[in-house]
């Protein structure tokens, strides 16, 4: 008895060494298809596995289809569910049939004999076959029949470079498998049968006898009627091969580069992407005609900063223009596309409000001057109306007084990651297009401003979540910034958007480099952040491309055709703001000598904004002829008078556009001790500067032009070089010199005894 169970155990312990020693290598499935799916799972790009094959990865929750189920259970394994991993019956028929033919008519493989042989790829021989047999037993043992099943239809072959089931009902007929009709269902489970024989598009006739047998046997079993098969035969089998969504190629391919699963989960949205795409082909056969050849285009939530379309060209496949270069990474210069920023840090900083009045003068930062697209001076313009439209002089001038230290490094916490240089190197012009930005960080930049002030790096990573946001921008300085942008001119037809029953309000702001090589358009609303670049990837510029003309159109197609949500209309008006009283006329704060004053909305955490500046009170004789000081009062005829004074290169600006100035009064002549206040003024050079004088043709030296702001346009200026005196001008507000290399001082004086000077040197090569 004891030997018995001796031998027992020796059995069992032979078989459980037999079992564990057993190979078993399913590697071979895991060499799947980088697959990268949108937010809804959809699929936006497959990219080949190793083997240049096209096999999706299973995703963990699928359900096989009911008709696949069963028509590829009928035609393969009908017992699949009862048998341990062989049919021995099956084994005996195929061995039966191959020896009575003298040729391979039948395998008598089980689905689990079959993926076990899918997985090893050992060739089809008596001792491999053996092999598979045991190896079969323990795949059932390990796995469940529904996870054996899917084994098998995720890496049946199916003709050729086609694996799996899902690959191929997706090139086969274009359809998840989960919407196959039965005649497709039986397409399919007939296929990896003979895959190479009978592949759609080859021996057509025998692809749809096979088929057509498998449905009458599925009617012979009552699992379907006779209708359904009568109709499944007309259909036809396929004979082209779809090809699988090509879509964000270029985020598809950073995604794919970066991941380290075979499944991506997205935050893109395919419909939306899909629009977008598309709108950029349109625009782009028009663009390209005029010598244009590239776009690119990023949406994202302004609430999340999650990214739901990302084109980085307008055609990812246009080699002959550069399709596969990502433009909305590419770094380029930002044009005017920094400025709103600028305003609000400088609302925080209490330099300014909306309606406070910049000065639009010509400037000079020593060899620095900038100047408005239009080549004019409004002498004064509000914020609101300079961020508009965008004016550069002002916008260098409120860096200057912000600090451009400041504001570059606000821009670096803020996101934009292309400043390689110092700011000092940056200078001024940084405003004005004078750095580096790519799509990708102003898109963060302008949703930071839509996020009430807080900013964060955008994101496609579904895992991922916008992390560490900075408050940078208080909310009410943003909610005062994205007004004011609100007004900026549309362009087209958009232009009466305030009279469409549906109209949509849409802070935006567009920039156009030096030399027009780039043309930007950003647009936020409480839903969706939108940018777009326009322009050539290889540099040069186009005098048809701008940000208004040439990307504003772009900006417009793509906000239209996003769905909405008409609770988020508009940003909602934050708590965090007081009510303050300021000048009409200047904007600051109102003093008392102030006539006319405005109550607005003030950030409640700004810095105090100065006092204005232009009102002052005089006191002045009765006829209001001249004022009077302490020095020269006497007793009788005078009286108190609140009087607005302009600085002279403001009221000459202010005069040239018709603007009415109030006079501006002389102090009293017989008075020695107190000048009047200054009413002439050097706008070039200023004091300091070192001017380089360049030679004409011919080798004559050119002249330096000196000019003036005069408030008094009646009174006589009298011109003076290191102490020389050069002439009388009246009317003129300007003088040209031919002067010499070295140190000089001018000097100018009016009949009235207003005056002004300035130092300078001229240098030569």
């Amino acid at each position: 008895m004891q030997k018995k169970y001796r031998i027992a155990a020796i059995v069992l312990l032979s078989l459980l060494l037999f079992y564990l020693i057993l190979p078993l290598d399913l590697d071979r499935f895991r060499d799947y298809s980088t697959m990268v799916l949108d937010n809804d799972d959809q699929i936006l790009r497959v990219f080949l596995n190793d083997q240049e094959q096209w096999c999706l990865p299973p995703i963990n929750d699928n359900v096989i289809p009911t008709k696949l189920e069963t028509a590829v259970l009928v035609y393969e394994d009908r017992s699949f569910f009862y048998h341990p991993g062989i049919n021995p019956w099956s084994l005996l028929r195929a061995f039966y049939l191959n020896i009575k033919h003298d040729e391979v008519i039948s395998g008598g493989s089980t689905i689990t004999m079959q993926v076990v042989r899918m997985a090893a790829q050992n060739p089809r021989t008596i001792p491999y076959k053996l092999l598979e047999t045991f190896q079969a037993l323990k795949l059932e043992i390990k796995f469940s029949k529904k996870q054996i099943l899917k084994m098998y239809l995720n890496h049946a072959p199916y003709g050729r470079n086609i694996i799996g089931i899902r690959a191929a009902a997706l090139k086969y007929f274009g359809r998840e498998p989960e919407n196959l009709t039965w005649s497709e269902a039986a397409t399919l489970a007939v296929l990896p049968n003979a895959p190479g024989l009978i592949s759609p598009g080859k021996q057509q006739q025998k692809l749809i006898s096979k088929r057509n047998r498998l449905l009458e046997t599925l009617l012979q079993r009552d699992i379907i009627d006779e209708t359904t098969c009568n109709l499944s035969k007309l259909e036809s089998v396929p004979d082209i091969v779809y090809l699988l969504p090509m879509l964000a190629p270029h985020l598809s391919r950073q995604a794919a580069q970066e991941a380290s699963s075979t499944i991506i989960h997205t935050t893109l949205n395919k419909q939306i992407q899909h629009d977008t795409e598309s709108i950029l082909t349109q625009q782009a056969e028009y663009l390209q005609s005029i010598g244009i050849d590239n776009i690119c285009a990023l949406i994202c939530k302004t609430e999340t900063g999650e990214i739901v379309a990302y084109c980085g060209s307008q055609d990812f496949w246009d080699i002959n223009r550069n399709g596969q270069v990502d433009g909305v990474q590419a770094a380029r210069s930002p044009g005017s596309t920094l400025k709103p920023f600028l305003y609000a840090l400088s609302i925080d900083e209490g330099i300014l409000l909306p309606e406070t009045r910049l000065n639009d003068v010509p400037t000079y930062f020593g060899a620095f001057s900038p100047e408005n697209a239009g080549k004019n001076y409004d002498g004064l313009v509000t914020a609101h109306e300079a961020l508009v439209r965008s004016l550069n002089v002002p916008a260098v001038r409120l860096l200057y007084t912000y600090g451009l230290v400041e504001f570059y490094e606000s821009l670096k916490a803020a996101g934009i990651s292309t400043l390689f240089r110092r700011s000092d190197e940056y200078g001024l012009t940084l405003i004005i297009g004078g750095a580096e930005a790519n799509l990708f960080d102003l898109a963060g930049l302008y949703r930071g401003l839509g996020n009430g002030g807080r900013f964060g790096k955008l994101h496609w990573n579904k895992a991922e979540k916008l992390k560490n946001e900075i408050q940078i921008i208080s909310s009410g300085a943003s909610y005062l910034t994205l007004n004011i942008m609100q007004d900026v001119v549309r362009p087209g037809s958009e232009y009466y958007w305030h009279q469409y029953e549906d109209h949509w309000p849409l802070a935006w702001k567009t920039g156009t480099s030096f030399g027009n090589r780039d043309a930007w358009a950003i647009g936020i609303n409480p839903e969706w952040t939108i940018g777009v670049w326009a322009g050539n990837f290889t540099g040069e510029g186009n005098p048809a491309l701008s940000g208004a003309a040439t990307a504003g159109p772009i900006l417009f197609d793509i906000f239209n055709s996003l769905p909405k949500d008409t609770v988020k209309n508009w940003f909602t008006t934050p708590r965090q703001q007081t009510r303050v009283s300021i000048c009409k006329d200047s904007g600051y704060l109102a003093t008392e000598n102030c006539p006319d004053k405005l109550d607005v909305w003030s950030p409640i955490n700004m810095k105090p904004l100065k006092f204005c500046p232009y009102h002052k009170k005089r006191f002045v004789n009765d006829a209001e002829t001249f004022t009077v000081c302490s020095h020269c009062w006497e007793e009788g005829g005078y009286h108190e008078k609140d009087i607005l004074e302009y600085p002279p290169i403001v009221a000459k600006y202010l005069k040239k556009r018709g603007q009415t100035i109030p006079r501006l009064l002389p102090h009293n002549p017989t008075c020695n001790q107190i000048r009047q206040e200054k009413a002439i003024e050097i706008i070039y050079p200023i004091s300091g500067s070192v001017i380089y004088i360049p030679k004409d043709f011919g080798g004559v030296r050119q002249k330096l032009t000196i000019k003036i702001a005069n408030r008094n346009r009646q009174s006589r200026i009298f011109w003076y070089l290191d102490s020389v005196y050069l002439g009388t001008t009246e009317d003129e507000d300007y003088m040209s010199l031919d002067i010499t290399k070295g140190n000089h001082k001018l000097y100018i004086t009016d009949e009235f005894g207003n005056d002004a000077e300035v130092s300078f040197r001229v240098i030569s090569k």
